[in-house]
């Protein structure tokens, strides 16, 4: 038990330097991206409410929980969406980062059939960590009470995105920085450096009643690299199935997060509820959970939209 209890403290510490503030890699990001690319606001010309509540290592206690909450609009008249993120990330051990933003994008037809958005995004960027509230389950085993890393901090920093979503009928592309504000080799546990995330995605209609959005996600922070690949199967726009693998791309034992995703959902009259399961492979899964449960909720509000103009960033 001391041993899985130290693995996990040894990741939270760790993780404020490297990994705790990597921003959220969920597994059903695609269906809302506003807090990853502020180029998608107003993706759709309903209104977006989209949900999302993360858990970690489920069955170990401190385990991670995070999740996601994004508003967006879009208004024909000005060709521009107008959104607002807020993400929450616990780590457990009394580490925790809350990131809030209000977005704008401006979409620009190139073409009948080719649509790209310019996305800025602004807000703030809380962190929280008290090392005082760590302590060993059996302090006489190492005859220590506590771990003493220093004072309890709770930091607000300003934080800036920004991003280019490129769509077509079929095919998607984004390219974002997240973080503008910051040096991308000077993080701390309160500052985090630049993140740069692109994706592609396709559409491929087979039959009337079959879609797939195959997708790939890359992303960039300090000395790290992530890769997601994504097939997603629609069933008539209703239910759709899909998996994900994150191979682990930077060879670090303790951190080997090799991982198979799972998730199932449907959608009814605007409404998709979704549920995500992943299985970790790694060192980590091995010597403390393998799975993490990941539940989307998202209800686009229908509304009469005067003009016209390409919208191909619907799902």
């Amino acid at each position: 038990m001391m041993k899985k209890y130290l693995v996990l403290l040894l990741m939270a510490m760790l993780g404020a330097n490297a990994f705790a503030q990597r921003d959220l890699m969920l597994s059903q990001q695609f269906f809302s991206r506003l807090n990853i690319n502020p180029a998608a606001t107003g993706n759709t010309d309903d209104v977006d409410l989209f949900l999302i509540g993360r858990w970690q290592w489920m069955g170990v206690d401190n385990s991670p929980k995070t999740g996601v909450m994004n508003i967006s609009n879009y208004f024909e008249s000005v060709r521009s969406g107008i959104g607002f993120s807020a993400s929450y990330d616990d780590l457990g051990y009394a580490n925790r980062t809350m990131n809030m933003k209000a977005a704008y994008a401006y979409h620009v037809n190139l073409n009948e059939s080719m649509l790209m958005s310019f996305g800025l995004s602004a807000g703030i960027l809380y962190h929280y960590f008290d090392p005082k509230k760590n302590y060993w389950l059996d302090p006489q085993e190492l005859e220590r009470e506590s771990l003493n890393f220093g004072e309890c901090t709770a930091v607000i920093n300003p934080d800036m995105d920004f991003g280019v979503e490129l769509a077509m009928p079929k095919l998607m592309f984004g390219v974002s920085i997240n973080h503008l504000l910051y040096n991308e080799d000077k993080v701390t546990t309160s500052m985090p450096g630049r993140q740069f995330n692109s994706y592609v995605r396709a559409l491929l209609s087979p039959s009337q009643t079959i879609d797939f959005a195959p997708a790939l996600v890359y992303v960039h922070r300090n000395s790290m690299n992530r890769m997601e690949l994504n097939m997603l199967l629609f069933y008539k726009r209703f239910l759709w199935f899909g998996a994900t693998y994150r191979p682990d791309l930077n060879g670090v034992d303790l951190f080997s997060s090799h991982v198979v995703q799972f998730c199932v959902g449907f959608e009814y009259n605007k409404f998709r509820l979704g549920y995500a399961f992943d299985l970790g492979l790694g060192d980590v899964a091995k010597s403390v959970s393998r799975g993490s449960s990941e539940i989307l909720l998202s209800w686009r509000i229908a509304k009469t939209v005067k003009g016209g103009g390409a919208r191909f960033l619907e799902d």
